[in-house]
Formats: structure tokens, C-alpha cells, sequence
């Protein structure tokens, strides 16, 4: 059930256009199913356009999932720099990432500058 709500800033240079977002999406997706041990047809992500008017980051992921064994503390920070490391390559601009266990008491996170 990883779901991935990611918010991106309407004026970034990149297309936002539904072309140019499905192979990151599958690469994304690819990611999510090797580092999290998910199946595919629980994956889910959502592109949001947004205005982010302060922050230096342009884009901001939240990813939600319920607890397995095999998600422990490496995996899920190997799958936000994945996932962080292809979103900063395409879209050129500081990411924020952040990921909850429905069962845990804490997040893991990942900030990439520019």
C-alpha cells in the first residue's frame, strides 16, 4: 500500500505533462517494489501542482505504507534516495521527501539542495 503524494512546483522549467511523467513514475514505481517489497497493484503516486512560494524546496513527497519485516530502517532510506536522486535528476531543483510507517512512531526523510 506505499502511497506517494508528491507536490511539485507549478513553475518549474520541466513538463508536467502526463508524457514526460510516466517513465519516472514507472522508474519510481520500480523502486518502490524492489526497496519496499511492495507489489505493484498497491502502488500508488499522485502528482499535485502547487505554488510553493517560500521554501526552497520545489518539490515535496510525502509516501505513506504499512510496516512489513523487510521495510526496516536502510530500505526505507535507500528507497527515499532513490526516488529523491531520480526526482532531482529530472526536475533540477531541491527536493524534500518524507516517509511514514502507518505503525511507526517516527519518519524518515531525505532533503536534497540544488
Amino acid at each position: 500500500m506505499p502511497s506517494l503524494i508528491l507536490y511539485i512546483d507549478e513553475n518549474i522549467k520541466q513538463s508536467l505533462d502526463q508524457n514526460n511523467l510516466q517513465p519516472i513514475e514507472k522508474t519510481i514505481i520500480e523502486i518502490i517494489l524492489h526497496e519496499l517489497d511492495a507489489t505493484k497493484d498497491n502502488c500508488q503516486i499522485t502528482w499535485i501542482k502547487t505554488n510553493i512560494l517560500t521554501s526552497d524546496y520545489k518539490i515535496f513527497g510525502e509516501m505513506k505504507f504499512r510496516q512489513k519485516k523487510s521495510r526496516n530502517k536502510n530500505k526505507k532510506e535507500n528507497c527515499l534516495k532513490k526516488i529523491g536522486n531520480v526526482l532531482h535528476n529530472y526536475f533540477k531543483v531541491s527536493t524534500r521527501l518524507r516517509a511514514f510507517s502507518i505503525e511507526d512512531a517516527s519518519i524518515t526523510s531525505l532533503d536534497i539542495k540544488k
